[in-house]
C-alpha cells in the first residue's frame, strides 16, 4: 500500500487499530531519508550580479563623493558641501531650539474626558509638556506670522498650551480640539474609541501642513 494511502487510512477520525504502525514508521522514516539525501542541482545565473549592482548605483547619488576616482558622477546640487538642496522655508531656527524650559511652571490644568476623549486628552497632555514645544508656542511666535484664515492646527495647540498653564489647579474641556476633530483626521468620531497614537500622528501632521501652508510639496 502506498504511503499516502496509509497514512490516510492511520488518521482516519475514530481509528484505535495500531496493527500497522510498526510499517507506517519505517515508510515515513524511507520517504524522509529520500527527501534529504537528494542532490539538489543549481543553475548559473542568467546574468551575473555584477549588472545588477551597475543598475542600482544609477538610482542613488553620494552626497558626501570622495575624491578616491568612484564611478559615481557629481551630485546635482552646487553651492552645498553635503550634496542636500537648502530648505525652501526653515521653520525653526536651530540655534533657538531648547530640549529644557525656558522658565518654571507649574502643572497646568487637567482635562475633561467629554466622552471617550481619553485618547485626545493623553496625547494632548504630552505634546503640552514637550518643552521645545512648549516654548515656542508659549512665545507666540506663530500667532505673529500666521495668515491662515481658517483652521490652523499650530493655533489650536498654541491657544490650548496658554489656557492649560493660566489655570494651575483646575480642570479644562479640550473644546477646540473636538471641534476640528474632523479636520485634523476625517475618520475619527466624537465619541468613538480612538488610539492615541493614530491620533498623535495626524496631530503632528496637522501642524506641519500649518508650518508650510503655501509653500509648494
Amino acid at each position: 500500500m502506498p504511503i499516502v494511502d496509509k497514512l490516510k487510512e492511520a488518521l482516519k477520525p475514530g481509528r484505535k487499530d495500531s496493527s500497522d504502525e510498526g510499517d507506517l514508521n519505517k515508510l515515513l522514516a524511507s520517504s524522509a531519508k529520500k527527501v534529504l539525501l537528494q542532490k539538489i542541482e543549481f543553475e548559473p545565473a542568467s546574468k551575473g550580479f555584477s549588472y545588477q549592482l551597475e543598475t542600482l548605483k544609477t538610482k542613488y547619488v553620494i552626497l558626501n563623493p570622495k575624491n578616491d576616482g568612484a564611478e559615481f558622477s557629481d551630485p546635482p546640487y552646487v553651492g552645498h558641501s553635503d550634496g542636500i538642496p537648502a530648505p525652501q522655508k526653515m521653520l525653526f531656527a536651530g540655534n533657538k531650539l531648547s530640549m529644557k524650559w525656558e522658565r518654571v511652571y507649574r502643572v497646568g490644568a487637567g482635562l475633561h474626558n467629554l466622552g471617550n476623549t481619553c485618547f485626545l486628552n493623553s496625547t494632548v497632555q504630552c505634546l503640552t509638556y514637550t518643552p521645545p514645544l512648549a516654548n515656542y508656542l508659549l512665545s507666540k511666535e506663530h500667532s505673529r506670522s500666521c495668515h491662515q484664515s481658517g483652521f490652523c492646527m499650530i493655533c489650536v495647540m498654541q491657544n490650548h498650551i496658554i489656557q492649560a498653564f493660566a489655570n494651575t489647579g483646575n480642570s479644562i474641556k479640550p473644546v477646540s480640539f473636538i471641534r476640528d476633530l474632523k479636520k485634523i483626521a476625517r475618520h475619527f468620531r466624537f465619541g468613538s474609541q480612538e488610539d492615541a497614537h493614530e491620533f498623535l500622528r495626524y496631530t503632528i501632521d496637522a501642524m506641519q501642513k500649518a508650518c508650510l501652508n503655501g509653500y509648494p510639496k
